[in-house]
């Protein structure tokens, strides 16, 4: 990609940063399997600014694939998604707090500094956290209790604004709303992702019948019954207590910030890829988030789920509303009745978290007459890796 390409989307992003003339350095692009949907290019630009000072900004440049049959498929309409959750539903959020005088808003997100719509291209500009001391936990490792506990509180402040907000300005919340297409119910529309989550699910099946455990075996075939039609109901449902969510719950979605390089106990996170954020139950997030993330303290499940509401509700009492919006009732109703449609999403989660980079599917590949569907066909690791991010998970379940 050419620097000079580069430096015109630059120009028109940062012209509210009042440079006179900057420069523009390229850092290293991502890696295979950490950006799906988009690229990431890492730049420095330095400069001098209006007040003849010299000013730099770290960035990163998310932009678009150009495959054409990817862009019909999902890739133009994901990245629609996230300009509208940047340009639209944060700033709506943002003023919602300032309104109420937050003491600890939302703000978990990096700063976008634009949204430019091209012509067959799109490009978000974003700060670069990593020098500000954020960093990607390892993918492969469940998060600890701190992590988890970190990424729940921001996603009761997240959800308790949509509760607020709809509240006290059902308009406002309902216009941000009208232009959410769902990319979960197109994506589990097609016959290609149903075919390949069914197939992951046999593998599963076969697999823990293998370990000779009866017991887990019989409990995962049980929640299973209904199939693939009960989980394309499951995320197709939306009712009077749907919010905002994040939607794209696994372990590459956050970057977490330590002190005193202290990497069990993070102070701070920001939550990345907000492409499929939609519509639906806040148990969709939680239910995601906690069997992609953290199955190892699923011991812990029922505790974060109290705290989580505690904060939820701490949150709507700070925003003007009431905890009754929301009651521990309901989120124990709703997150009962969304776990199996997770439990059946987690083997194909597994798989493409535990996978190695040239096992990963490149959407940037895509034929014509294919679409994402036909990328989720991912072996099951018969590793005991994947059995012992899966157990605990079903062992929960079964105690429900």
């Amino acid at each position: 990609m050419m620097e000079a390409e580069i430096k015109s989307w630059l120009n028109d992003a940062l012209a509210d940063e009042h440079f006179v003339h900057f420069e523009v350095k390229l850092g290293v692009g991502t890696e295979k399997g950490d950006g799906f949907v988009g690229q990431m290019i890492f730049v420095t630009v330095e400069g001098v600014s209006k007040n003849d000072k010299p000013k730099k900004l770290e960035l990163v440049l998310k932009t678009s694939k150009d495959n054409q049959a990817f862009r019909e498929d999902i890739g133009a309409l994901a990245f629609e998604k996230e300009m509208h959750v940047y340009e639209k539903v944060f700033p709506t959020f943002e003023g919602f707090q300032n309104q109420h005088h937050v003491r600890t808003p939302f703000t978990a997100y990096p700063k976008c500094y634009k949204c430019l719509k091209l012509h067959k291209k799109e490009i978000l500009v974003f700060e670069n956290l990593r020098p500000l001391g954020y960093e990607l936990h390892n993918k492969k490792i469940c998060l600890n209790l701190d992590h988890t506990r970190i990424v729940l509180q921001e996603y009761a402040k997240l959800h308790a604004l949509s509760f607020a907000l709809k509240d006290q300005n059902k308009k406002k919340f309902d216009d941000l709303a009208t232009a959410s297409k769902d990319l979960w119910v197109d994506f589990l529309s097609k016959p290609s992702t149903l075919s390949n989550i069914d197939k992951s699910i046999q593998s599963t099946l076969r697999l823990l019948k293998d370990r000779e455990d009866p017991q887990v075996y019989g409990k995962f075939a049980e929640i299973l019954k209904g199939g693939t039609d009960k989980l394309v109901k499951l995320f197709g449902t939306v009712d009077e207590q749907s919010v905002w969510l994040h939607g794209d719950c696994w372990n590459n979605n956050f970057m977490f910030q330590y002190k005193n390089n202290n990497k069990t106990t993070p102070t701070a996170v920001k939550i990345l890829d907000w492409q499929t954020s939609v519509m639906k139950t806040p148990a969709c997030d939680l239910c995601m988030f906690l069997t992609l993330t953290s199955s190892q303290s699923a011991y812990m499940f029922d505790q974060l789920l109290r705290e989580y509401h505690d904060q939820l509700s701490n949150f709507l009492k700070q925003l003007g509303s009431s905890p009754d919006l929301f009651t521990f009732e309901d989120l124990q109703r709703h997150w009962k009745n969304f776990l199996p449609g997770a439990l059946m999403f987690a083997p194909l989660g597994f798989a493409f978290i535990l996978a190695v980079k040239e096992e990963l599917p490149e959407f940037g590949e895509m034929k014509e007459g294919s679409d994402i569907g036909d990328f989720m066909d991912m072996p099951i690791p018969e590793t005991d890796e994947f059995y012992e991010k899966l157990k605990p998970l079903i062992e929960y379940a079964n105690n429900l």
